[in-house]
């Protein structure tokens, strides 16, 4: 009797870690649900799943052979959509560029055909599942695609301005700016600017065609997971930004930093800037 006592208790305590853990995971997930599909921010690769079914009269190792293809084909067509839900900045998603550019919506169509299938799960009713992924960044990821959209770049900063810097400054390895609490939302190309509308920051600066780029910037919901993710190295720089940029008729996706945090930003290592070695810690 006290041996099963013990048991049950046991596996409860198992079951409530499992629990514990899948909700501390959720909570700090930065997976943006769109459509059949999730886009990872923290990541930089989209997830979209299809399903099919095979048709009346198949049997056997047709029957699967065609569901697989269904699947595969709303897979596909599930893509398109999920794509053009990705917000690209603070007034656009990938889908205005799709409707204003034929070319743009030719590449979106080949970009979704050079889909990575990771996942084929054949269910017990016939049903197939397919799970395809595609990079945000990259050489051959959405970022690249787009061509650098045009961003609203306020000013740049006197160049006469800027404090070299110290021999004796710490080594960063990257940025990792806390904008919890901002309402910021996740985007392709973020800026980020000092708080007399000097840009400090956007896609242009970043050698998007250099091997290992990713993108712009990496997101995280806890500075503890931003410091774990590579791109920022084993010595980062921590910012807080000062507020979000509020566009009229568009959402948060800029940054603003005060001047002290803005003339350290300045004084960064240009390999920094253009390896996006940058994360944003949002809620």
């Amino acid at each position: 009797m006290g041996k099963s006592i013990t048991y049950l208790f046991s596996l409860t305590l198992v079951l409530l870690l499992m629990i514990s853990s899948v909700m501390v995971g959720a909570e700090h997930s930065m997976c943006e649900q769109v459509g059949n599909g999730e886009i990872d921010w923290e990541t930089g690769l989209i997830h979209v799943v299809g399903y099919g079914v095979p048709p009346q009269g198949a049997y056997g190792a047709q029957a699967k052979l065609m569901a697989r293809g269904a699947a595969k084909a709303d897979a596909y067509r599930n893509a398109v959509e999920v794509l053009k839900g990705v917000r690209v900045d603070s007034q656009s998603y990938v889908r205005n560029y799709v409707m204003q550019s034929d070319e743009i919506r030719t590449s979106v169509d080949g970009f979704v055909q050079g889909a990575r299938i990771i996942g084929v799960n054949q269910q017990a009713d016939g049903m197939v599942e397919v799970i395809l992924e595609l990079p945000l960044g990259g050489q051959a990821g959405l970022s690249t695609l787009l061509h650098h959209p045009v961003v609203e770049i306020r000013q740049d900063y006197p160049e006469s301005q800027i404090s070299p810097l110290p021999s004796e400054s710490p080594q960063y390895t990257g940025v990792i700016i806390d904008a919890r609490n901002l309402q910021l939302k996740p985007a392709l190309y973020p800026q980020i600017f000092d708080t007399n509308g000097y840009l400090l920051y956007n896609s242009t600066m970043v050698e998007m065609d250099r091997p290992g780029f990713t993108t712009v910037v990496a997101y995280a919901r806890s500075l503890e997971l931003a410091g774990r993710i590579p791109r920022v190295g084993k010595n980062p720089l921590l910012l807080s930004a000062v507020s979000s940029v509020q566009v009229a008729g568009g959402e948060k996706t800029d940054l603003t930093l005060n001047s002290e945090a803005a003339k350290t930003f300045r004084e960064l290592g240009q390999e920094i800037i253009k390896k996006a070695a940058v994360v944003f810690v949002i809620d």
